[in-house]
């Protein structure tokens, strides 16, 4: 009996041809897989190939110095042959415009980190000596395709592509070999040159496995799953070199810790919740014990309520985030962006919320005393790393507490935010690590090359712990405790209103806009029934 397939139209084909044209069809794509030529040496020699390029650190030091990248060759990359996120788009657009509408997308255009690391390398005292040479230490993180091309240094010899415009894009997560998470500052060696680069998205669709090893597939390279991977940003130490009088100084230590806390014994890794689909869906379930499967998505929020605040006017949102997206009218319209960007803000409210709980421990004192005293706690519940975590000096948390009588006036208040001027009044309790300058100043501008000391006005909370605060309310004559109502509001705030004088200092323009703080918990207590009411 003769067997044959048949397709539409009555066409037929007999089997034996059928398999015929399958094995030819599958060994021209294994050919293909196999024997595609290697590519190409694309390593720059700085001192051959850049001669105007800026080392100034001495023997034993890297063309990324004082940034921790590195290359397996230790040379620098060639900036013509970077491949730009929308060449990835062309075939991973979900992702892509996930992507689009992270930080990591604006790392380095970012308009509050622009004018504050050239602050920093202009105009510290620190930067009076190799300034922009310093600044590799910030842009490691924040612009990598930049340093690994040599494009931070004075004499500039690199020309500003798009892709060297993308902050922390595809190729620098999908190209690192490995990571120094507690060395810090970028220590990820990135083999940029060892990338093959297709002249088609046909030949990718022909050789999907060697696309899949040369962009480090998570099941072929476990790190692109684990926190080690982003602990190499997420910790941040500045090197003795950059200021010249102190030695090495801790600004950022998220990474180690995670590594301290319950959720990395459990081998819960930053990805799990940061990369999900619904992160503070994520958080939630494994609040209530259990441990959800894992999906992911290429948003990534962190803190950065601002950035994707689509409720700020365009013109200033824009502003802010460094000018339109990459692959705007190529890849995505303009609603289809600002439609991702709303989600994205909203997965970061709802993921900085999901982090703290807020509760009134336990009144002391008579109803009837001149004082009502509170104990109230404050929980980091669904943080794998500290409450707040992040640079310190701008990140913070504070209570503010609101007393109001039978009728309703206000009678005590502290920690209100003034929303005119961007100044938060005597708050009850702050978390915040304030920077200290040279003279014992402190400073609310971010300019960590003039860093001198470190000090928390109170340290931060670790993950699954609880801090009290006590908090003493002195009651006006002929107000009795058991009349009042306490209104408790925990805040968390971005970064102080300081530092946006840097972009005005640097002649970026001029930011007529408050930074507005996130209610993340508030709760309320009635002394006279002891209960408090979420």
């Amino acid at each position: 009996m003769k067997l044959s397939l048949r397709f539409a139209r009555g066409l037929t084909l007999p089997l034996r041809h059928f398999f015929c044209a399958f094995a030819v069809t599958l060994f021209l794509l294994l050919a293909v897989n196999w024997w595609m030529p290697p590519p190409f040496d694309l390593a720059v020699d700085a001192e051959k190939d850049l001669p105007l390029f800026s080392q100034p650190f001495g023997a034993g030091h890297t063309p990324f110095s004082p940034g921790m990248l590195s290359t397996p060759d230790g040379k620098l990359a060639n900036w013509r042959a970077i491949p730009g996120a929308q060449s990835c788009g062309q075939c991973h657009l979900k992702e892509t415009l996930e992507w689009a509408t992270s930080m990591h997308a604006i790392s380095d255009l970012d308009l509050i980190y622009d004018g504050t690391v050239r602050e920093n390398t202009d105009s510290a005292k620190a930067a009076q000596s190799h300034g922009m040479e310093k600044g590799r230490w910030c842009e490691s993180c924040h612009n990598p395709l930049g340093v690994l091309t040599g494009a931070v240094t004075q004499a500039n010899s690199v020309q500003e592509l798009a892709a060297l415009e993308e902050g922390t894009s595809c190729v620098v997560c999908h190209a690192v070999n490995k990571s120094e998470p507690m060395a810090g500052n970028g220590a990820l060696e990135v083999d940029i040159n060892g990338v093959f680069r297709y002249a088609h998205p046909a030949l990718i669709a022909a050789a999907p496995k060697r696309h899949a090893r040369d962009m480090r597939a998570r099941r072929g390279k476990p790190l692109m799953g684990q926190s080690e991977l982003c602990g190499a940003c997420h910790t941040e130490i500045r090197p003795a070199w950059v200021n010249g009088e102190t030695p090495p100084m801790n600004f950022q230590d998220t990474y180690d810790e995670w590594r301290h806390s319950p959720y990395a014994q459990a081998g819960i890794q930053c990805q799990d919740c940061h990369m999900a689909s619904d992160p503070a869906g994520f958080v939630a379930a494994l609040k209530r014990g259990e441990r959800p499967k894992k999906t992911v998505s290429h948003r990534m929020p962190g803190n950065n309520y601002l950035l994707s605040a689509t409720a700020l006017p365009g013109s200033l949102l824009m502003a802010l985030r460094g000018g339109s997206p990459p692959g705007i009218n190529r890849l995505y319209d303009r609603a289809a962006f600002m439609k991702e960007l709303s989600q994205t803000h909203e997965a970061v409210a709802a993921l900085l919320r999901e982090a703290a709980e807020l509760r009134v421990e336990r009144a002391v004192g008579a109803p009837d005393g001149e004082t009502l005293t509170l104990d109230i706690g404050i929980t980091n519940a669904g943080a794998g790393h500290a409450l707040p975590t992040g640079p310190l000096d701008q990140r913070h948390i504070w209570l503010e507490i609101e007393g109001k009588d039978a009728s309703g006036k206000t009678v005590f208040h502290r920690g209100r935010f003034d929303d005119k001027t961007g100044v938060t009044h005597s708050p009850a309790a702050l978390w915040m690590k304030e920077v200290l300058d040279m003279e014992g100043k402190p400073d609310l501008r971010h300019l960590l090359f003039d860093a001198a000391r470190l000090r928390y006005t109170r340290k931060p909370i670790p993950p699954k712990a609880t801090d009290t605060v006590r908090v003493e309310i002195p009651l006006a004559k002929g107000v009795k405790a058991r009349d009042l109502t306490v209104e408790v509001r925990l805040w968390y705030r971005l970064a102080v209103q300081d530092i946006l004088k840097n972009i005005e200092s640097q002649n970026l323009g001029k930011i007529d806009a408050i930074i507005p703080p996130l209610l993340l918990r508030e709760t309320r207590y009635r002394p006279s029934s002891a209960k408090e009411t979420s």
